[in-house]
């Protein structure tokens, strides 16, 4: 049946109030802003509609233009000379260059971390991963904290500011692949971050790079099979 992307709209405002209630409204909208990009109801290269918008969401515009706000600095959204904000047009190719860079950069950063973060800060990440692996929820707020946490720990690690701002950028280009929009790599996602952690605890730098290395090349097949299937 095909999608009315009214009806859609509706929908995704309805949902907006079932979010977590831990997460803040501007997560909320940015989340709902997203799924409809993916989701090709706001198409590459259309203009962001924030009146019409903010109304279908039933939120104000100030959390939405923090959530526009968000998605222009990942480059999901674009403005262009007339201060318009457009749907970014992006391609596998711009994917897969963030990527690339991504993991030569972290398996840097981690080789270089490796012995370096406190044992407490890497136990405690490794015991909140066993817990989302037993309590097997892609939808719970931690599994983006400990992906955060790992991430900061090694970047602040490696002891290279500028390396660490532009991991964090793309990182943030990525976002939209996030655990919400695959979960089927949630299971895969928390045993690759367990074996970068535990590389880390045993301060061998090799495998921590190794393990960072085959993380995002697992990223990297999982972002081309789901644009293919687009």
């Amino acid at each position: 049946m095909k999608s009315h992307p009214e009806a859609d709209l509706d929908k995704n405002a309805e949902n907006l109030g079932k979010t977590d209630g831990m997460r803040g409204l501007g997560d909320q909208v940015y989340d709902a802003v997203l799924d409809l990009i993916e989701s090709r109801q706001l198409c590459a290269g259309e203009i962001i509609p924030e009146r019409s918008l903010a109304t279908k969401l039933q939120v104000s515009r100030t959390p939405l233009r923090e959530a526009l706000r968000r998605l222009e600095g990942e480059r999901v959204l674009v403005r262009r000379d007339s201060g318009m904000l457009y749907v970014r047009d992006i391609s596998v190719e711009d994917f897969m260059e963030v990527l690339q860079l991504r993991r030569l950069l972290e398996a840097d950063a981690s080789a270089k971390a490796a012995g370096r973060i406190a044992r407490t800060e890497l136990e405690n990440l490794r015991q909140r991963l066993k817990r989302l692996l037993q309590d097997g929820d892609p939808s719970v707020p931690d599994h983006l904290g400990t992906d955060d946490d790992l991430h900061r720990l090694v970047a602040e690690a490696a002891d290279n500011r500028l390396a660490a701002e532009i991991v964090a950028d793309l990182r943030r280009r990525t976002r939209m692949f996030s655990m919400k929009r695959m979960p089927e790599r949630f299971e895969s996602i928390c045993n690759e971050h367990l074996l970068i952690v535990e590389a880390l605890l045993a301060g061998d730098g090799t495998a921590a790079a190794r393990a960072v290395t085959d993380h995002i090349d697992a990223v990297r097949a999982s972002i081309i099979q789901r644009l293919a299937g687009s």
